[in-house]
Formats: structure tokens, C-alpha cells, sequence
């Protein structure tokens, strides 16, 4: 099989047309729809329903497109190192959530950045969501389900949370006294806390909200409270323990990986985006679900 036909399965897939296809691939539509029509010849099966409106991925279709997207990023990797240009020159922009970026992300960039001399970053920590279109960023991680239109999207994982307390908190301070941090007042944030009142079968004072998580675990560390945190801040805190866990994951909060399709070429910005998706898979199975 010529693995560059994966490419073209990839690209249609996404593109839903032929003429898609071809602009995002630099390619004429009757060599994309020869390279469709070879691969479907060896592999014996029939991905696409050729429509008037675009080309509808059959069920044998729907099932490779994970597995061929895999396969087209490692293909494409391998294909850049042979040729030699994996090397990357300019300022890559990432968007990150501060408290994601630094614990769980900053690492692995920080690999990427001592193999690449010639590459630059600018972090934009803020849980402000950054325009792409409008290249405020070239590449961003979210917290939550991307919004606007025209951008590429691909779930990396979802994080887990639990209820945490200062070590003793619970002991120390008669049930009937506990009080609890809220993160935020966007719509997430109401969600987990009914979740905290369904989970304790009553509701806590809030007296302390903050809009961002590591406000949250400041609080709970100095005895202030409960608060809901993800696992993968609070576990590591010594000074916390775990009073309870959403361990069916119902209100595990998904990360998004973001890029605007006019960046997604860029080899600084292609190089960025792996070494995040490879941050994810190696985060702990404890940490997410």
C-alpha cells in the first residue's frame, strides 16, 4: 500500500469535498480522486458515498479515520526528519492555561525547545481564550469546547477532578462548619459545584470564588474549605488530601488542542502541536479518563 494515499483518505474525510482536498493538499481533484480510488482497491472496501454535495464517509470510512490520522502524523514526521527539514526557525505563539501549561505541558516543550535552536516561544498563559484567526496565538490548548468556526480541533484527553481539604481539615472542623471554594461562575463551574452538593447530599457556604484553579487550591491549602480540583494539581500538593473522587468521571473536564488550518503547516507550530498530544499521553492514567 502506498502510505501517502492515507494522506488524501485523511484529507477528504475532513474536507468532505474533493475540491477541498485538493486546495489543502496543493493537488488537482481527479489525482485526489485516483489516489481515493486506489486506496479503496487495495484495501477491498468502500470509504466514501460520492454524493452531489461532497464525498460521506461510509461506516468502513468512519472507522479508519482515527487510525489513518495516527498514521499520517508519524508517516509525515518521518517523511520531515528523512528530508531534513525538522528543523524550525521563528516565534511559535501557545496558548495554555497557566496552571495546565506550567505542571503538565511546560516540560516536554522545554525538550522540544533544547532540539530546536532555532525555535522560538511566546506562552500566553491567561485563561483567556485567544483569537486564532486573528493570531493571537498559533497554537492553543482549552479547557473547554472550541467555539469558533473555521478552526481545527482535536480532543486530547479529559482531566479528572476530586474534593480536597488541608491535611486534618476534616477531622479538625465539625461537619456541620465545612465551608467550600467555588471556581469560577461560568457555566462548568456551576455544573461541578451541584455535583459537590449531590455528592454531599447538602449545600456549603461559599464565602471564597475564584476564576481559576490554583486561586482554588491557595485557599483549601491554608484551611479555607473544600474545593474541587483536578488530580493532577492536587494529588502532587502535600499539603492537601483527597476527601472524595469523581471516579465514574462525571466531571472530567476536556482539553482541547486548537489550531487555525493556515498554521497547521507550519513545521514550528506541527512540532509544537506533537510534543503536546505526546504530553497528554504520557500524563498519569489517575489523572484522567
Amino acid at each position: 500500500m502506498n502510505w501517502n494515499d492515507l494522506r488524501f483518505f485523511v484529507a477528504v474525510a475532513e474536507e468532505g469535498t474533493l475540491s477541498g482536498a485538493a486546495r489543502r493538499l496543493s493537488k488537482d481533484h481527479t489525482t485526489v480522486a485516483r489516489r481515493i480510488e486506489a486506496l479503496e482497491t487495495h484495501l477491498g472496501a468502500h470509504l466514501f458515498d460520492r454524493l452531489a454535495t461532497g464525498w460521506k464517509l461510509t461506516d468502513a470510512g468512519e472507522n479508519l479515520v482515527p487510525v489513518a490520522g495516527r498514521i499520517e502524523e508519524d508517516v509525515l514526521a518521518f517523511e520531515r526528519q528523512a528530508r531534513g527539514d525538522e528543523t524550525a526557525h521563528g516565534v511559535v505563539r501557545i496558548s495554555v492555561p497557566p496552571a495546565a501549561g506550567r505542571l503538565l505541558f511546560a516540560p516536554r516543550l522545554a525538550e522540544l525547545l533544547r532540539d530546536q535552536r532555532h525555535l522560538e516561544y511566546e506562552i500566553i498563559g491567561s485563561s483567556v481564550v485567544a483569537n486564532l484567526a486573528r493570531r493571537e496565538a498559533d497554537v492553543a490548548v482549552r479547557m473547554a469546547t472550541p467555539a469558533q468556526s473555521g478552526l481545527i480541533a482535536r480532543k486530547l484527553t479529559h482531566l479528572r477532578y476530586g474534593v480536597y481539604a488541608a491535611k486534618g481539615y476534616t477531622e479538625r472542623v465539625p461537619e456541620g462548619d465545612w465551608e467550600f471554594c467555588a471556581d469560577g461562575s461560568f457555566s462548568f463551574g456551576h455544573y461541578q459545584q451541584a455535583w459537590v452538593w449531590k455528592m454531599l447530599n447538602r449545600q456549603l457556604p461559599v464565602r471564597v470564588r475564584a476564576d481559576d484553579s490554583q486561586t482554588v487550591r491557595a485557599f483549601v491549602a491554608a484551611g479555607h474549605g473544600l474545593g474541587l480540583l483536578p488530580r493532577y494539581m492536587a494529588d502532587v500538593d502535600d499539603r492537601l488530601e483527597r476527601v472524595f473522587d469523581d471516579a465514574p468521571g462525571e466531571i472530567s473536564k476536556p482539553v482541547w488542542l486548537v489550531v487555525h488550518p493556515d498554521m497547521r503547516r507550519s513545521p514550528g507550530v506541527r512540532m509544537v502541536m506533537d510534543a503536546l498530544i505526546k504530553t497528554t499521553e504520557s500524563i498519569p492514567a489517575e489523572f484522567k479518563s
